[in-house]
């Protein structure tokens, strides 16, 4: 495999495994001044953003200000989605007391979103757990709405 930026070959790899590549060799100066110049501006920034797992934006002036961000002039971070969600604090649910002797005496149910759209085009999934067997069911939906319909 090559990495390349043009016709400058930054970096060669070699398969080691069906989805592995070792790198070889090291970067040469003119691999890396490309490398600088691949974004410019606010790209360039995010691109850091993400690379230093969302430091935030001071902490990039800082970094940035040393000289120890190449390529990067200006710190200009526009809003990070990822950054907000991770960062939420969520409530706990109060410790339950009830104590169910049968199955299927309590149940538990939530509807999440499922991290990637399924081969069926489920987006969503309801769940439902008994309290009393731990047994969980679990069912793909297309809509939050869709979870009214579940027949249980």
């Amino acid at each position: 495999m090559k990495i390349v930026k043009g016709a400058l070959v930054i970096m060669k790899a070699e398969k080691v495994a069906t989805n592995l590549y070792v790198l070889m060799g090291e970067i040469h100066k003119e691999a890396e001044l490309a490398i600088a110049s691949i974004g410019s501006g606010e790209e360039s920034t995010v691109l850091w953003h993400r690379k230093l797992g969302h430091m935030s934006k001071r902490g990039m002036k800082i970094i940035s200000e040393r000289k120890l961000l190449s390529g990067l002039k200006k710190v200009t971070l526009p809003f990070c989605e990822n950054c907000v969600t991770s960062k939420q604090h969520r409530l706990k649910f109060d410790t339950s007391t009830a104590k169910k002797k049968d199955i299927l005496e309590l149940i538990h149910s939530d509807v999440w979103k499922a991290p990637v759209v399924s081969l069926g085009g489920a987006r969503y999934f309801v769940s439902f757990i008994d309290y009393f067997s731990k047994r969980c069911w679990v069912y793909p939906i297309k809509k939050k709405s869709d979870h009214e319909g579940i027949k249980r």
